[in-house]
Order: structure tokens, then C-alpha cells, then sequence
């Protein structure tokens, strides 16, 4: 059997949630991702997943084949893209979308490096927290930052974005300083523009704490102005706040309870094998910046390179 594709349906129905919307992901019908995966199971002889009603939910077996496969599929794609760069050139255009906080923070010296080392690589940015629909916004990469939907081109994990819970000290000495998750919800909390459905924030052991959202906020850095002028706490990436952090404006509520953290995925559009090495320059450039920043969890074998020498 084709191993690579049984664990490509794997991470996908894992990550979706569901065999109908792994089949939508990868381009093929739900039997024949039921079919991979079952032929994975037969291969192993353990179930690697549960079917319901609800969708579908990965067996201890399951889950640490998934951890492989995410090693393996990433490795994978590292060696497609080194492949094809060497037959297609640095010099042209390479359009990407990312979020907003991305773009302003992580993006600026890779941009930066990139334009003083390949000056012939053109790179068109935008900022949208909106995620990007392929067929109608014809962009060749995004970075996305959240849990991954169903989506064309290839889809490639890159890193896990630590979350943190974060007050002003002068806020907490007034409110008092919670000791444990129930204290949450008599705190004021700043929420990341306008989600009804949020009346719980995830935590990193599955579990939920309670929260009393105060208002919403359209911008990170609205967030943290808020939150530093007493008027609630937030939970933000802690790449973006660490400096305030390390200067104590800002401390870590409830640290030993650790929010949920966010994923971060690099979408690559279909039909792009021609601008491969330009992706594989923007993408090694971008892991090592991800390397070196606070709050990023690399992928496992996820490296962080110094940016591809020029063929000039």
C-alpha cells in the first residue's frame, strides 16, 4: 500500500476532525480516506481511530502514529522543495498572506534579509487576519495562525505558538490575584475582537477556565494597551509581549495553568512547483526566525536554516 498517503489521510481526518472534511482537504472521496486509513490500521494491526457520529477522534495508537507522520510528511515536503529549487530560479515574485501581528513582528527582519540577499526576489506581503481562498485571492503562500481548516494546496506545520495569560501588576494589586482557575471569572478580560461563542478559555490539558469578557478588542496591540492600562487581563502570543514581560509592565497570570497554544501553518497554493526554490528561501528564512524568537515550538525536525546561497 502507498504508506505516505494512509498518513496523509491520518493527519488530515486527526486535524479536521472528520473523514467528509479530510476527503475535502485532500482532493479524494471519504471512502478512499477510510480505505488508507484502514489499510494503516491492518498494517499495524491496532485501530488508529474511533468513527461516531460526531466525526472521528485518534486511538493512543492513533496519536502516536500521527506524531510520526507529522515528522515524516514534514520531512517529506523539505525534500520536495529542495528537489524542485534546484530546478527553478530565485529571481521573480512570490506573493504571501499571513496575520496582521505576523507581518509586523516575525515577518520584518526576515523581509528585511531577504531583500538585502536575493535583491531580484520580489515579495509581495499582505496582511489579513482573514484566511485566504486560493481560487479567489491567487496567492502562492499563507501563513496561517490557528487550528487548520480544510484547504487546497499543500499544508505544512511549522510551529505551536505559546499563549499567555497576561494583567498588569497595578490591576491585579487592585483586583486581587487569582489563585486558582475559578478566581478567572471575577476578573475583567479583554477578548480578541468579537466571538460570542468564547465564554471559556482552552487550556494546554484539554481542560477549560471560566472568564467574564469586559469588551472586545480588533487589534493585538489594542489588547495589550488595554491590558496596561488596568482595564482587564488578555491572553496573547507570548512572542509578542515577552519584552513587557521581561521589563515587569506586564506579569503572567495563573502560569502554572498554561493556555491552549496556537498552531502555525505555511499553505502552499497549487500550481507553484515553478517558484520552489523561492518558496524553499522565504520558508528557511522564515523557520529561523521562528528559531530564534520566544514562544515558538519548532516542529520536530523542523530546521532552522540560514537562507539558501544565491546561484548567482
Amino acid at each position: 500500500m502507498d504508506n505516505i498517503s494512509g498518513l496523509r489521510s491520518l493527519m488530515a481526518a486527526a486535524q479536521d476532525g472528520s473523514l467528509s472534511a479530510a476527503a475535502r482537504r485532500l482532493n479524494i472521496t471519504q471512502p478512499a480516506v477510510s480505505q488508507q486509513i484502514a489499510a494503516l490500521e491492518q498494517l499495524y494491526g491496532v485501530e488508529l481511530v474511533v468513527r461516531g457520529r460526531n466525526g472521528v477522534r485518534l486511538t493512543e495508537a492513533g496519536q502516536i502514529a500521527a506524531t510520526h507522520a507529522e515528522q515524516v510528511l514534514a520531512q517529506l515536503a523539505q525534500m520536495n522543495e529542495a528537489m524542485f529549487a534546484l530546478q527553478s530560479s530565485e529571481e521573480g515574485r512570490l506573493s504571501v498572506a499571513c496575520p496582521s501581528l505576523i507581518a509586523q513582528t516575525v515577518l520584518v527582519p526576515v523581509l528585511a534579509d531577504l531583500r538585502r540577499i536575493y535583491p531580484k526576489l520580489r515579495i509581495d506581503l499582505k496582511a489579513s487576519d482573514q484566511i485566504q481562498d486560493f481560487a479567489k485571492n491567487p496567492y502562492d503562500l499563507e501563513i496561517r495562525a490557528c487550528r487548520i481548516g480544510p484547504a487546497e494546496g499543500s499544508i505544512r506545520k511549522l510551529a505551536e505558538i505559546e499563549q499567555v495569560l497576561i494583567a498588569s501588576p497595578a490591576y491585579l494589586d487592585r483586583t486581587g490575584r487569582p489563585k486558582n482557575l475559578d478566581d478567572l471569572a471575577k476578573l475583567d478580560y479583554v477578548q480578541y475582537k468579537d466571538d460570542p461563542d468564547e465564554k471559556f478559555l482552552p487550556l494546554a490539558n484539554g481542560g477549560q477556565a471560566p472568564i467574564t469578557i469586559a469588551f472586545a478588542a480588533q487589534m493585538p496591540d489594542l489588547m495589550l494597551h488595554a491590558v496596561q492600562n488596568q482595564l482587564g487581563i488578555a491572553a496573547l502570543p507570548r512572542f509578542f509581549v515577552h519584552t513587557q514581560l521581561e521589563a515587569g509592565v506586564i506579569e503572567e497570570v495563573l502560569p502554572a495553568y498554561p493556555i491552549a497554544t496556537k498552531q502555525l501553518f505555511l499553505v502552499r497554493a497549487p500550481g507553484t512547483l515553478g517558484k520552489s526554490r523561492r518558496v524553499a528561501i522565504f520558508t528557511d528564512r522564515l523557520v529561523a526566525e521562528l528559531a530564534a524568537a520566544p514562544g515558538f515550538q519548532l516542529v520536530s525536525g523542523l530546521r532552522g536554516a540560514v537562507p539558501v546561497p544565491s546561484l548567482r
